[in-house]
């Protein structure tokens, strides 16, 4: 079995971290996800991917992203109508107080604050790229585990944002946002100054103090250089007294917001859109992460035996009907799990075990002892926990990682009560492992599991 040459669409990403989320809260009973994983390939990351599909349609995980999708458009509506907002601020500001307008001043107010917002933009992208990622991510994550957050928002949010933060997508679609919503506002305000200078008498001209007026007019040329190569209009007249010197500086300014308001911030929508489009599709699984590792396993022990070709059929030996992955037929293995130090695992079990181990909650010393079993698989394996405890998410993830032709648990304490085995088997049979039997007595667990 091979993981995935290509990548994982985002959306189905999203869905199985969502189910990984879900499933750290609450074990879900995946009996048919896993059947429907395994018959989707042999890659692991497609199996993976197949089984939460459809823990996400069974557990409302999908309606809760479609949620999150409508969500995003009345989040787009509500930016386009901000941006409107914006534009008419923006307008209001370049034609200044009164009927007298200073073109370049109005200008400087327009790209300077554009120029600041874009080199902010662009530092933080390179500082996203250079860094690990995570931090939107864990900001998302508790933002959504506020009480009053809609469940959809608690469910979902945090794993799309550690989706985006694991592929470094988090300020690409943040910026094309960004960078669409100033478009639209840049603009507006151009269609905006058209129409008022259309419909009303301003003067534009240049005014200053200590500069000659010469030095104005040759910034007014240098800013008009760009949008003049676009195909713009933008006519700086010789003469501030000439009767058409304010018609061609209103061409000139309302030519200068599109180029360099409107243009810059379309362009890098366009770029974020690229990127975007480039690495939607191109999620991976950290397939090292406990939580994956566990379903590889899971799934390995389902997947029958395969013979790849005749040379490898002569030289392999039949493995045993009972034993997962292999295992000398009738090998039993004894664990202690998190058993207090007082406990001593029963003489009869430990003389016939091949080998025994005691296991408490380091998790180096599990992964070490899971490794173990993974190497030599046994037919048989026999964890004994301590009957008064609570079963939790260890305990499972434990078993689920535990590679063995059958499992079975044994209570110990002097004499567990009815209450204690009912416990146990019910919590079993709620996390889809009711294939596991549960025994009170070393020697009943013996012969039945024999």
């Amino acid at each position: 079995m091979s993981s995935r040459t290509d990548g994982i669409a985002l959306p189905d990403l999203l869905l199985t971290e969502a189910v990984k989320d879900l499933e750290a809260d609450t074990p879900l009973r995946d009996d048919a996800a896993l059947a429907q994983g395994l018959a989707a390939g042999d890659e692991r990351e497609t199996r993976i991917v197949q089984r939460a599909r459809h823990l996400a349609a069974d557990t409302g995980l999908d309606r809760d992203l479609a949620r999150l999708r409508d969500r995003l458009l009345l989040l787009g509506l509500a930016l386009a109508a901000l941006g409107m907002v914006l534009a008419l601020l923006v307008a209001m500001a370049l034609l200044g107080e009164g009927r007298h307008i200073n073109a370049v001043a109005a200008i400087a107010l327009l790209i300077a604050p554009n120029v600041v917002g874009i080199v902010v933009w662009a530092l933080l992208t390179v500082l996203g790229a250079r860094s690990q990622g995570g931090a939107f991510g864990r900001a998302v994550a508790a933002l959504a585990r506020w009480r009053r957050a809609p469940q959809h928002v608690r469910r979902v949010w945090p794993s799309a944002a550690r989706a985006l933060d694991a592929q470094h997508l988090t300020t690409w679609v943040l910026g094309g946002l960004n960078h669409l919503l100033w478009a639209i506002v840049y603009t507006a305000a151009a269609l905006l100054l058209w129409a008022v200078l259309a419909f009303s008498a301003y003067r534009l001209g240049w005014e200053t103090t200590i500069l000659a007026p010469q030095t104005l007019h040759d910034a007014a040329q240098a800013i008009a250089w760009l949008p003049e190569h676009i195909g713009l209009p933008a006519p700086v007249p010789e003469d501030l007294d000439d009767p058409d010197a304010s018609r061609l500086l209103g061409y000139w300014l309302i030519a200068c917001t599109l180029a360099y308001g409107a243009l810059p911030r379309l362009l890098l929508a366009m770029l974020c859109t690229a990127v975007w489009w480039r690495r939607r599709d191109a999620g991976r699984l950290d397939l090292d992460e406990p939580y994956y590792r566990r379903l590889i396993a899971r799934f390995e022990a389902l997947a029958p035996t395969r013979v790849l070709d005749a040379e490898h059929a002569r030289h392999a030996a039949p493995a045993p009907a009972h034993a997962a992955g292999g295992g000398e037929p009738g090998t039993l293995v004894l664990i202690g799990f998190e058993l207090p130090q007082e406990l001593a695992l029963p003489a009869a079990l430990l003389e016939r075990a091949a080998w025994s181990e005691r296991v408490d909650g380091g998790m180096e010393e599990r992964e070490a002892l899971l490794r173990r079993i993974a190497d030599h698989p046994p037919a048989r394996l026999l964890m004994a926990c301590h009957a008064p405890s609570t079963p939790d998410r260890g305990t499972l993830r434990f078993i689920e990682a535990a590679r063995a032709g059958s499992i079975a648990l044994l209570l110990l304490l002097p004499a567990p009560d009815a209450a204690q085995l009912a416990r146990w088997r019910d919590w079993l049979a709620a996390c889809g492992r009711g294939d596991i039997t549960v025994h009170a007595d070393a020697g009943a667990a013996l012969s039945s599991h024999g």
